[in-house]
């Protein structure tokens, strides 16, 4: 109980409390190229924002906030807390849809068992209420992204079920993303997914050519046609980074700028290419099919896309 009072309160501060958020209309989303926006603070320059114009982007997965598992420094007890809240400097672009997203962490995620109800609406009021006091628009569709696994499925399932019956009353789809090891099990209830076709291989393995997108490793997953018992959206990245290694041993993830400050370190320097994209996608619509609403990027950064033509980004987005 102590947990979801904290929740609660941090809720309350942060959102300003408008509560009329929802002005929805119910009405099943069309077709929309899509992007993700992944950072803290939403304040797309120059640069991002001619590339949604350009692209013709209708829709942004805007992630909102993580729901963690934090220390409280006062009385050194857990407790579930939204962290990490986005910040607006910048109003929505017209014409944008906004997807609101939150990250659920698998602590916060076993810490809620037997309290699931009361965590999708402590959630779900928060997400709508801070789209209502940014004057996001019309919601549609709410996301939560969780890394689940065999042992805190059903406490997700139990989560899901509850924000999809809640936002089921207010005309509003619950999406999930889906890994790629995911795709054999059933999916927790929710309207529709979104496969996760990044971050594919062994981050801290030093052998690893690309933990952001292999073929090879995205394969093993797709090799079996098979129906998805949800609609699938597919998420592809467009984004870069360095691995830094000390020897053989995993250091951290590092900018793409950055560089070696010894002999002994060693930076892997990882984006996928347009073609390695395109051939993972001709392997995704040729076991899952088409997307059921449109492709979506990873992730809306001007560092990132500029590495990508106009035409690239066309084909990677086009159904």
């Amino acid at each position: 109980m102590r947990s979801l009072l904290k929740f609660l309160f941090i809720f309350t501060t942060a959102s300003t409390l408008i509560w009329s958020c929802t002005g929805t209309t119910g009405k099943k989303s069309a077709y929309q190229s899509s992007i993700y926006h992944w950072k803290t603070v939403f304040s797309p320059d120059s640069a991002e924002m001619a590339f949604i114009e350009k692209q013709s982007i209708g829709r942004i997965y805007l992630r909102m906030f993580d729901v963690a598992l934090e220390t409280n420094q006062w009385t050194r007890k857990q407790e579930i807390v939204p962290i990490a809240t986005t910040r607006f400097e910048s109003s929505i672009p017209k014409g944008v849809e906004i997807v609101p997203v939150t990250y659920i962490t698998l602590e916060a995620l076993r810490a809620m068992s037997g309290q699931e109800r009361e965590y999708a609406e402590l959630i779900t009021d928060r997400l709508l209420a801070m789209c209502s006091h940014n004057e996001c628009g019309n919601i549609r569709e709410v996301q939560f992204d969780c890394d689940w696994t065999a042992t805190t499925k059903g406490i997700y399932s139990s989560l899901c079920q509850h924000t999809k019956n809640l936002l089921s009353d207010k005309g509003i789809d619950l999406s999930i993303t889906v890994r790629l090891h995911q795709l054999g099990e059933n999916p927790p209830p929710a309207d529709k997914g979104v496969l996760m076709l990044y971050n594919t291989g062994a981050l801290k393995e030093f052998r690893t050519k690309n933990s952001i997108l292999d073929l090879n490793d995205v394969k093993p997953y797709l090799m079996n046609k098979r129906t998805y018992p949800i609609p699938l959206d597919y998420s592809y990245p467009i984004f870069g980074w360095g691995v830094k290694f000390h020897g053989e041993n995993f250091i951290s993830i590092v900018s793409e700028r950055d560089s070696v400050k010894s002999e002994k370190e060693v930076i892997r320097y990882e984006r996928p290419t347009y073609p390695q994209i395109e051939s993972v996608k001709r392997l995704v619509e040729k076991n899952l099919g088409k997307p059921a609403d449109g492709n979506i990027l990873y992730h809306l950064e001007s560092e990132h896309i500029k590495h990508y033509s106009d035409e690239e980004i066309a084909q990677i987005l086009a159904h």
